[in-house]
């Protein structure tokens, strides 16, 4: 067990609608700003629901320097300006990261797979547009080209928990001493699969995200990218690196019970959040602060506020940023996970807007409508994806000597 190399947090990044940076965009996060807005997609039939978060302002000309912009996805546009601000933030040169592995965390991949294949053939495209623009790994390829990395690669499709499962990927490369550097990431693009499946579900808002009110009816379909730099502590500090927080354990498990619905009795849930405790050698008692899930639906925020209360026997201040940039699907626990940063960071955590009226089902510390500062010492984020893949990280702030 002391072979085991610690895992720090030097740089982070985000592309969202409320913040073209995880500084504006982590500024956004604590005065409760709203990226939510009227849904414009061309082709796009709109339903009933008419509102997403979706990013306007993003120009990929202004961030894309070694890929044509105009030949790439928009996920890839997404992933590489998150790696871009997290290189910045993280003051890393070339010949640092050079050869960091990448791991990338999506739930559908390239929005180019939204078309058909018989549309596809009535555009009359090439072979080599359609293995540029319709596969999963060109986010991968289009990425390391970018930056030149020549580390390994994993793309993780494991829908909304895979922005937490590439970190975790990126931890245990760094833990058992088989890398220095990682970039774990997470992305998605609006989705017109993902708008016309959620509602096929009953599943979108329609207006507003409202996680553990008693009035929620439902998700926001949004898009993002977020990205983290993992790298060993020697690391780090060999090259004088900020270090904004550790990562201290994470949990996983599968419900096994049903493609869309939590377990009735939060079997999972809990059992993740138990083994992220368990592997960061801390207790309940400890964990200060949890980025919930929190997706507005009826079913998910009840199983979540159910599994909280099982497990711990205080009342810990959570709060869910999907009440203000709406569900990014496999960038979601990515930028979470920068919120945990900054909150065990600066001890102060951003709140859960629209919140009005309190639901006897969720009977959790959501932080309500403004930021909290208090003393955060462990904060854990929690995600969970279709399937019943649940998945939970601990942050610790960091402390030379712990």
């Amino acid at each position: 067990m002391n072979n085991l190399k610690r895992v720090v947090v030097t740089g982070t990044g985000a592309i969202t609608s409320i913040g073209l940076n995880s500084k504006d965009f982590w500024r956004s996060c604590l005065s409760g700003e709203s990226g939510i807005s009227p849904i414009q997609k061309d082709g796009l039939q709109l339903l009933d629901p008419k509102y997403g978060g979706q990013i306007h302002n993003f120009n990929a000309s202004e961030w894309i320097k070694v890929n044509d912009y105009k030949s790439i996805g928009r996920g890839s546009q997404l992933l590489i300006a998150s790696m871009y601000d997290a290189i910045k933030n993280a003051e890393l040169k070339p010949e640092t990261y050079k050869m960091a592995d990448l791991y990338v965390g999506t739930t559908m991949g390239e929005i180019s797979i939204e078309k058909t294949d018989y549309n596809r053939h009535l555009e009359e495209a090439s072979p080599q547009h359609l293995l540029d623009q319709g596969f999963l790994h060109t986010l991968l390829a289009n990425a390391c080209r970018e930056f030149e990395l020549q580390g390994e690669t994993m793309l993780v499709a494991n829908a909304c928990s895979a922005g937490n499962y590439a970190i975790i990927q990126g931890y245990e490369k760094i833990r058992n001493g088989e890398q220095s550097i990682c970039f774990t990431a997470g992305e998605d693009p609006f989705s017109t699969i993902a708008y016309y499946g959620f509602n096929r579900l009953k599943a979108i808002a329609a207006k507003e995200c409202k996680p553990f009110d008693a009035h929620r009816d439902g998700m926001l379909v949004a898009e993002g990218a977020g990205c983290l730099v993992l790298e060993e502590l020697e690391h780090a500090q060999k090259r004088g690196a900020n270090i904004l927080a550790e990562v201290k354990g994470y949990g996983v498990s599968c419900d096994a019970y049903h493609i869309t619905a939590p377990h009735p009795n939060s079997t999972g849930i809990i059992q993740a959040m138990e083994k992220a405790i368990k592997k960061a050698g801390i207790t309940t008692d400890d964990v200060d602060y949890i980025s919930a899930h929190g997706t507005g639906t009826q079913a998910n925020d009840k199983a979540e506020s159910f599994a909280v209360n099982q497990l711990f026997n205080k009342k810990v201040p959570m709060s869910s940023i999907k009440s203000m940039i709406g569900h990014s699907m496999g960038a979601a626990s990515l930028l979470e996970a920068i919120v945990c940063c900054n909150a065990v960071k600066e001890d102060v955590a951003p709140p859960t807007i629209n919140f009005e009226l309190k639901d006897i089902n969720c009977d959790v510390d959501c932080i309500p409508n403004n930021k909290r500062s208090f003393p955060i010492e462990y904060a854990m984020n929690n995600s969970y994806a279709f399937g019943g893949a649940n998945s939970s990280i601990i942050f610790k702030k960091f402390r030379d000597n712990c």
